[in-house]
């Protein structure tokens, strides 16, 4: 047994490190993915870098992540595509198998088939020159002008068999060439006016042509033959290869590569040309399809796109970020320079591909040499040391780490720890169990185990504890920063050994996370430490302790740190989801899109530019400049999709499957709005995030994965759609005006509509105004006519009363025979009737009119009393004579004075009449007498039918006089009447 072990070991020192193959990131699309078919015919990159993949059952169109299918019902002439162009004005061209072509300018189709001049409806290829698409069918070629749309159709054909099968169409100095089937090579002259056909080279077997400059690889039946086209006649040079090539791409000339499918054979595949020979690169990139039709490449992105027959279309990165190494299904638990560790052993690679192994039971056996009798009765006596089996058999060693110390390597397993070094010998065997160990910056070796405290060891090949610390117990991770050595521990947090004295972080307080499980340094010399519960912090720990950053784990994708690393001041943080890149705040995400297909890290190390993280079945080489390089942000957002109370808007809206305006317009009753969008450009879709507003005074929505927006219920008014694209490839953020939405206010919020509104009812208003102001004069005419009315009944009253008193004055004069005086008084008597008749058709008369009335009829009133009484009449400066007071106001004033006031007891009976202005329109008339006053005979003072009256005529001319007229004692006697007017 043992034989056979060196016999294996020996074998394994030198050989080619085959087993330990790169494989590239590569994804395969399907129909589960939304590819129209699986079986693909042709791929096709356009101007915009989209992809375009024809299949036999439909046209799709890759973009930003997502698939877009034509199909029949929708425009082409047939489900079936075998070709696909873009001619020089931007439109697309696609030869079905069967129905023709058909060309699509983004929004209609036009189908050319045999009806309207095409050689014949099966069609393989289309290929684009100036104004002109020149189509190949199994009839010849037929060309097209992209403007007129005329088909012009070459006459010299010399079909084998009823058929003239053209297999590819090829640009070579300017000239258009075509390969037939079983006819060989053809040039076309005069494609601008009428086109000829005219054979170069007469041979067999054409399935596909690559040109890269002078050579031109021409695929036969199971091989490639190389031509040279420099001369009048093509050459043939060589043959190389095998099965049968039917599409060429390249990524430059040293990087060619070929889709094969032998047909009736096995040797299908994806093979690079190198050197004239064509190397399987299927396994390599992930393509497991052995029918393979159709390659191109995306310069932009680096990408490769291989079409199959069967497994619809693989997407391979060509940039050699990340590639994958299977090794042998082994788990990988530490890199350390050159070497591997692993889980059957160490790998040391030496260099031309050679590797050396040291297996499990190299490690044994010398252990069982090393190992003394006396030397495991002393440790199983020693209760410091962890418990170590020596009889452990081979095939049961654990390893747990590797650590480079002063050009050797020391790995701690289950059974000890051994030294190797750099070639792959083992030098020396240290019979401790532990699982964490290392050397402090003093050249101190420690071990740490979970039950027991950390020992540190001044030579680490004797077994003499120098120091031991109880405090620094259940170790999960060690580092050496400067002169100090920090433990991270899962119970007692972060503490420190620097120059024999041992610090905790947690116990003084200076550090308070418990759980830490992770750490590492970056290039400034801070200490970075993960917490169990996924939280990172960056420490700086100089002449003071500081916490200089914090990376909460809301931050970080994924719930479960499996490892730390920091490159140019960027920390790697591995996760179950991928690995996080964080570097001033953003994060960048490298997962299972890019490659990373297994995200269950187990160790990780950098080495020079490339992170290598070991998995359980294998290893990751990531090359950190590709990855962190500064990559450019999504430049574009595309509306794919509108709905509008949940119905599509009509087809005709859109332009290469994009709603191409700016604007929507709606009304406001269609105002739930979805809204699909979508990217182009960007190498991982899967990586970005949206989140969207309306206008920019409004929040944004949670970052969502969807490429859609959903409003519903919008109000009217006008609303510009932001969203914001956080791409986690890059780490950048951008945010694009998608749409303006304007969502018509309703007819009754327009400003016409409400201004009419106002219009009318302002006019309405105005309506009701003028004809209440018309009703209003009308009653104030009516008012004034009956107040005139009940006017001249009052003045209609009170002369009967007047002339009643007259009349007893006259009587009087008779019965006393005073003829002299009977006749001076029917004189007057007769001039006060004729003035009582003038004004008594007026409602009112002039001061100066009432005046003349009342000097009138005093001085027949003083008649009978022998013009005993003085009168006064006093009119004030500010009072003007013309201003009008009511008729005959003041008459049945004075008249209660003659009949009432004087008595023969008043010896000097005196009459006084004042008018005074009091304001500017209210006249203040006063009637004075010394008569008996006011408590003489009041009832029949008061009973006054006169003035009565006068008191109503006031109230109807004015009806805002309160208390017009007013009667006052005149102490020591007499009275005084006081009469307001407003004038």
């Amino acid at each position: 047994m043992r034989l056979l072990v060196k016999i294996l070991c020996f074998l394994l020192v030198l050989i080619p490190n085959i087993l330990l193959s790169q494989n590239y990131s590569s994804r395969n699309f399907s129909t589960a993915d939304g590819l129209s078919n699986d079986a693909v015919r042709s791929l096709f990159i356009d101007s915009n870098k989209s992809l375009w993949i024809g299949t036999e059952n439909g046209v799709s169109l890759f973009e930003g992540g997502t698939f877009t299918n034509l199909y029949k019902e929708d425009g082409l002439a047939q489900n079936s595509c075998w070709g696909i162009c873009e001619d020089t004005a931007g439109n697309m061209w696609f030869a079905s198998y069967g129905g023709g072509v058909t060309k699509f300018d983004g929004k209609n189709f036009m189908i050319f088939d045999t009806k309207k001049g095409l050689a014949h409806n099966k069609t393989r290829k289309v290929f684009p020159y100036k104004n002109k698409v020149i189509v190949g069918t199994e009839y010849g070629i037929s060309v097209i002008d992209i403007k007129s749309n005329k088909i012009s159709t070459p006459k010299e054909v010399f079909p084998h068999f009823g058929v003239f099968i053209v297999m590819d169409i090829f640009e070579y100095k300017s000239e258009i060439y075509f390969s037939a089937l079983n006819e060989g090579f053809f040039k076309i002259l005069d494609i601008e006016s009428s086109p000829k056909v005219v054979q170069v080279l007469e041979f067999q077997n054409s399935y596909s042509v690559g040109v890269f400059e002078d050579i031109i690889y021409n695929n036969n039946k199971g091989y490639i033959d190389v031509f040279d086209f420099s001369g009048n006649r093509p050459t043939a040079t060589a043959k190389f290869g095998k099965s049968i090539g039917w599409k060429y791409a390249a990524k430059n000339l040293n990087e060619i590569y070929v889709a094969c499918w032998g047909i009736f054979d096995s040797n299908g595949g994806l093979y690079q040309i190198q050197n004239q020979e064509m190397i399987d690169v299927s396994a390599q990139f992930g393509i497991e399809s052995k029918k393979l039709l159709s390659v191109v490449y995306d310069d932009r992105n680096d990408v490769l796109y291989v079409g199959s027959k069967d497994k619809g279309i693989y997407k391979v990165q060509l940039d050699k970020a990340i590639l994958y190494h299977s090794f042998l299904n082994q788990k990988v638990i530490r890199f350390r320079d050159n070497l591997i560790l692993h889980e059957n052993g160490l790998d040391i690679n030496l260099g031309n591909g050679a590797v050396k192994k040291i297996l499990k039971e190299n490690f044994k056996n010398f252990q069982s040499t090393y190992t003394t009798a006396k030397l495991r009765k002393r440790l199983s006596l020693d209760r410091e040391f962890f418990e170590l089996n020596f009889d452990l058999k081979s095939s049961d060693i654990e390893f747990y780490d590797l650590v480079n110390y002063q050009s050797h390597y020391f790995i701690n397993t289950n059974i000890g720890i051994f030294e190797v070094n750099k070639v792959g010998d083992i030098l020396k065997y240290k019979p401790i169990h532990a699982y964490k160990f290392g050397f402090t910056a003093d050249n101190l070796f420690y071990e740490s185990h979970p039950y027991g405290p950390t020992k540190f060891y001044s030579d680490v090949y004797k077994l003499e504890v120098k120091y031991s610390s109880a405090s620094l117990s259940n170790i999960v991770e060690t580092i050496n920063i400067g002169e100090t050595t920090y433990f991270l521990s899962v119970f007692n947090g972060l503490s420190s050994y620097n120059k024999g004295k041992i610090k905790s972080y947690l116990k003084e307080g200076v550090f308070v996370e418990e759980k830490l499980k992770h750490c590492a340094k970056d290039d400034r010399g801070n200490l970075i430490v993960s917490s169990e519960f996924g939280d990172v912090f960056v420490i700086k720990d100089l002449m003071s302790f500081k916490n200089v950053l914090k990376i909460p784990k809301e931050d970080i994708v994924g719930n479960t740190i499996s490892f730390l690393q920091s490159y140019k001041n960027q920390i790697l943080i591995g996760t179950e989801k991928g690995i996080n890149i964080y570097k001033d705040g953003k994060i960048q995400l490298v997962d299972s899109e890019q490659g990373l297909l297994n995200s269950t890290f187990i160790s990780s190390e950098i080495i020079g530019k490339t992170l290598y993280v070991g998995t359980y079945k294998g290893y990751y080489s990531l090359d950190l400049n590709k990855l962190t390089r500064k990559k450019s942000a999504v430049s574009k957002i595309s509306i794919c999709k509108i709905l509008i109370n949940n119905v599509a808007i009509a087809a005709d809206n859109y332009r290469w499957f994009k709603y191409p305006s700016a604007e929507l317009q709606t009304t406001y009753e269609q105002n739930t709005i979805s809204i699909d969008f979508g990217t182009n450009g960007v190498p991982f879709p899967q990586k970005l995030k949206y989140r969207y507003r309306l206008d920019d005074e409004n929040q944004w929505s949670p970052y969502s994965d969807k490429q859609n927006v959903f409003l519903p219920y919008l109000p009217f008014g006008e609303y510009d759609l932001e969203i914001e694209v956080l791409d986690m490839d890059s780490g950048n953020a951008k945010v694009f005006s998608v749409l303006k939405i304007n969502i018509l206010t309703p007819i009754y919020y327009r400003w016409w509509f409400l201004t009419s509104v106002i219009i009318l009812l302002i006019a309405l208003l105005y309506y009701l105004f003028r004809r209440y102001r018309k009703k209003s004069k009308e009653k104030a005419l009516i008012d004034k006519r009956i107040a005139e009315t009940k006017l001249e009944a009052l003045l209609s009253q009170m002369n009967p009363h007047f002339m009643f008193n007259a009349m007893n004055a006259i009587q009087n004069y008779v019965i006393s025979n005073d003829t002299l005086n009977s006749l001076h008084y029917i004189g007057e008597f007769a001039k006060l009737m004729r003035k009582t008749l003038d004004n008594s058709s007026k409602p009112t008369i002039s001061i100066k009119e009432e005046i003349e009335y009342l000097e009138t009829y005093i001085s027949i009133e003083n008649m009978r009393f022998n013009n005993t009484v003085d009168v006064y009449i006093e009119v004030g400066q500010n009072v003007s004579l013309q201003s009008k007071i009511p008729t005959m106001l003041l008459q049945p004033f004075v008249e209660n004075v003659f009949v009432h006031a004087f008595s023969k007891s008043i010896l000097d009976p005196k009459l006084t009449i004042s008018f005074e202005m009091i304001s500017d329109i209210s006249l203040q008339i006063k009637i004075i007498d010394n008569g008996k006053g006011i408590d003489i005979d009041f009832k029949n003072l008061h009973a006054s039918k006169g003035i009565k009256l006068a008191k109503e005529r006031i109230s109807l001319l004015d009806t805002n006089t309160q208390n017009s007229i007013e009667l006052k004692d005149n102490s020591p006697s007499g009275t005084v009447v006081v009469i307001l007017i407003h004038l």
